[in-house]
């Protein structure tokens, strides 16, 4: 279920990356109408997003959310839905549908239940769930040891996104409020794009794809189930 995809620049990757995003929307935009494209955070991923926002997709029948965010105020710079608005929502995209995470809740626990009613709307299936890989093997924001992530990595679970708390957990950082959603909902979805760069970040991958517990590697969870295919795109 895992095609890799190995390059050897950075451009190459994020065009490929791009004209493979391309190619799923148009398909589903001709057959449905519609389509729905999930997201996710950080700087790897931002020069794909510029890319896509030049494309004359039918934006404005597409709905894009994150995977997962901080629970920051929306203009923070580290919140990934400025990233997305500042990196994707622009120039031909700026007509698309977007679905944020964060609320005007105090916390993420208390914006839990509506944060998945808010996802559930989205939809489904998901035609592309774009999703990065930390050096810890976490995912969306499923780190190891945070609380909790065994219940966001239960494929029974009903909830399509859940309050995480990472503190310990040092790849986190300082933000360690997060909402995330859960694989389950994840799962949803009829493509997913593992997208990271360097040697470090491979190994860990090659190491989850050779002994699965996701306890220690939460990657494993999704790389090993049968359900969704994933292709990783990744450049050193």
């Amino acid at each position: 279920m895992i095609n890799q995809h190995e390059f050897h620049s950075k451009k190459e990757l994020y065009q490929s990356v791009t004209q493979f995003c391309i190619k799923k929307l148009e398909r589903r935009l001709q057959q449905d109408g519609q389509a729905s494209f999930i997201i996710p955070g950080g700087t790897t991923p931002a020069p794909v997003f510029e890319l896509l926002s030049k494309t004359e997709l039918n934006w404005k029948n597409i709905t894009i959310a994150p995977s997962d965010e901080r629970w920051l105020e929306r203009d923070h710079d580290n919140s990934n839905e400025k990233l997305i608005r500042q990196t994707l929502l622009i120039n031909q995209a700026s007509s698309a549908h977007f679905t944020g995470m964060k609320s005007d809740h105090d916390t993420a626990t208390q914006a839990q239940q509506q944060c998945s009613a808010r996802y559930q709307q989205i939809p489904l299936p998901y035609e592309i769930i774009m999703l990065g890989m930390g050096p810890d093997g976490h995912f969306a924001s499923l780190f190891p040891k945070s609380n909790p992530v065994q219940e966001a990595l239960d494929i029974e679970n009903e909830k399509s996104c859940i309050a995480i708390e990472a503190t310990g957990c040092a790849v986190a950082g300082k933000f360690t409020e997060r909402m995330s959603m859960t694989l389950s909902a994840i799962l949803n979805s009829r493509q997913i794009i593992l997208l990271f760069t360097g040697e470090e970040k491979l190994a860990i991958f090659e190491k989850a794809k050779s002994n699965n517990d996701s306890n220690r590697l939460p990657i494993c969870a999704l790389i090993h189930q049968n359900t969704v295919p994933v292709d990783l795109f990744w450049a050193r």
